[in-house]
């Protein structure tokens, strides 16, 4: 329908009856199948992921220990959040946990596609999630990444729900008291030991490169942010992995980018201008197979000094 300013939108029936349903808690159907589009990895996304995110490592423009260069190992996570927006319509969300588990180098020149599944839903203080399975792979299907991830959903009226259907926390790592240090990318790393901290400040070009520009966007779209609630523009949860990722391939190197793991919470709201100091502590090693596997709890914290993510990551050394 055209309104009186000749701007154009869909009615909800029209996108309905497309097979575009506003995303909402009952129109979500566990076990439903996502499925992302090709995406081939050029030397312009990689350039613009690097600007992004404010990571320029040597390994992504040369060859490096995977042979040619190789994209950030969390270039991909937008290609798997968007899953749904392959469904439905999504006006708004909030990000709230994201696991990666990372299995081989992104090189140059890959084409991936990313397949999911919905595998739970659930209410938690009034508020809807939906958790989405995903492996992003290679068009040879040989596995990139893979992990899950919660997504809040914005509503107007909460749907009714009992309980809740996450399943159990995995449980903790099991650490190798013998082990209290390894080899790292940056040299010697040893069990208690503070990892170099990185800091970042977030403007709107990084964001909307992140986000890619587009109106009615918490991300890009300041008035749209402000109706949402916010009083601007805040930057996608994952942008703060991204983060993490510099940290543990700085750190520890090529086993973070193959044999890496992540589990990051989103505590609070990034907003445009905020400065973010990212840092790790070494919290054990484990063993995995004939290598050594370090632990890193990793915090964000804004210029406030407040906590707006949390994370485990590990990866293999020696």
């Amino acid at each position: 329908m055209s309104s009186a300013d000749g701007d154009m939108s869909f009615s909800p029936e029209t996108l309905t009856e497309a097979g575009f349903p506003t995303i909402s808690y009952d129109v979500l159907d566990i076990g439903q199948d996502f499925r992302s589009d090709d995406r081939l990895i050029r030397p312009e996304d990689v350039e613009t992921y690097a600007f992004a995110v404010e990571d320029y490592d040597p390994w992504f423009f040369a060859p490096g220990p995977f042979g040619g260069p190789i994209a950030h190992p969390t270039i991909l996570a937008n290609q798997a959040l968007l899953l749904r927006h392959n469904h439905y319509v999504v006006p708004a969300g909030l990000h709230a946990r994201m696991i990666y588990d990372f299995a081989a180098p992104i090189l140059l020149g890959t084409r991936a596609r990313t397949l999911g599944k919905l595998a739970e839903k659930y209410v938690r203080r009034d508020k809807p999630y939906m958790v989405t399975e995903y492996e992003t792979s290679t068009e040879a299907s040989e596995p990139l990444v893979s992990g899950r991830f919660v997504q809040m959903i914005f509503k107007d009226e909460t749907a009714p729900a009992a309980g809740s259907s996450r399943r159990p926390e995995p449980d903790a790592p099991a650490f190798d008291p013998s082990i209290t240090k390894a080899e790292g990318r940056g040299g010697s790393l040893e069990l208690g030991q503070t990892l170099p901290e990185l800091s970042r400040t977030l403007q709107q070009r990084q964001i909307d490169m992140y986000s890619d520009v587009r109106p009615l966007s918490i991300h890009t779209d300041e008035d749209w942010a402000k109706a949402k609630g916010f009083r601007t523009t805040i930057a996608q949860g994952m942008m703060s992995t991204a983060y993490v990722s510099t940290l543990m391939t700085t750190t520890v190197g090529e086993g973070f980018v193959a044999g890496g793991r992540m589990d990051a919470r989103f505590l609070r709201p990034v907003f445009c201008g905020d400065t973010l100091t990212i840092s790790g502590t070494v919290t054990g090693f484990s063993r995995d197979g004939d290598r050594v596997r370090v632990h890193v709890d990793v915090a964000a914290r804004n210029e406030s000094g407040e906590q707006t993510l949390a994370a485990t990551s590990s990866a293999l050394c020696y």
